[in-house]
């Protein structure tokens, strides 16, 4: 028999917290701006639908930025214009391990979880080592804090690939190429990477992108080979 608590299940806002995502189901979130989890605002199997209630939440926010995904085999794609799979989306679903939140209520510890340009959260801390002259030397690192990968120390991030380093001096050139160009796609010559009606191109042969690791289509690009040459 079902129970108060059983049907709360059936109410829409209890579900968007609650009820896990189902295949091929269509979720409006909020990528912009970014927080520490994946924020929901409609779920729905209907992608026209979850395609209108997106164009709306855009509309009726100045400050936020709303885009439409499906979920697919454990995680989120990007769609194309009939509601397809397109590519796999860098918002993610992640879950950040409960000793790093608690952490970062914690006033004795150093550190915060910084959410990176593309949607993943890693924390960064103040850690301690010992010189070999005996003094206790402190200093920031970044490492994993996600449930099923915590503690690793990172350089770059392990979603988009940028260097972590340029993202927290977000000023520089060389961070803005990077949250724009897929790293399957640094140093390739076939790379474009501009927009035509809101919709990049990365390239001819790709127009979308690649998906996996290692593009068999990559050229190295003539500065790339000089880099090379001069170092």
């Amino acid at each position: 028999m079902d129970t108060t608590a059983d049907l709360l299940f059936l109410n829409e806002e209890v579900a968007l917290r609650i009820n896990p995502f189902s295949e091929g189901e269509y979720l409006v979130i909020q990528t912009h701006p970014q927080e520490k989890s994946l924020k929901v605002s409609k779920r729905s199997f209907d992608y026209e639908s979850a395609k209108k209630y997106c164009e709306l939440e855009n509309l009726g926010h100045d400050y936020a930025t709303f885009e439409l995904r499906i979920f697919h085999d454990g995680n989120l794609w990007t769609v194309d214009a009939s509601g397809n799979r397109r590519r796999i989306s860098q918002q993610q679903d992640w879950k950040v391990a409960p000793q790093y939140l608690e952490a970062i209520h914690d006033n004795d510890n150093h550190g915060e979880i910084i959410v990176c340009f593309c949607s993943y959260p890693y924390f960064h801390g103040v850690t301690a080592q010992i010189s070999g002259s005996g003094e206790v030397v402190e200093f920031w690192h970044s490492v994993t804090c996600l449930v099923d990968d915590h503690g690793r120390e990172i350089h770059s991030c392990p979603n988009c690939h940028i260097s972590l380093v340029d993202e927290l001096d977000d000023d520089s050139d060389d961070f803005y190429q990077q949250i724009t160009q897929p790293a399957v796609c640094i140093g390739c010559a076939n790379y474009h990477g501009q927009e035509y009606a809101e919709e990049l191109l990365i390239c001819a042969i790709h127009p979308y992108g690649w998906d996996g690791v290692s593009c068999p289509d990559f050229t190295e690009s003539d500065n790339n080979k000089l880099d090379k040459t001069v170092k």
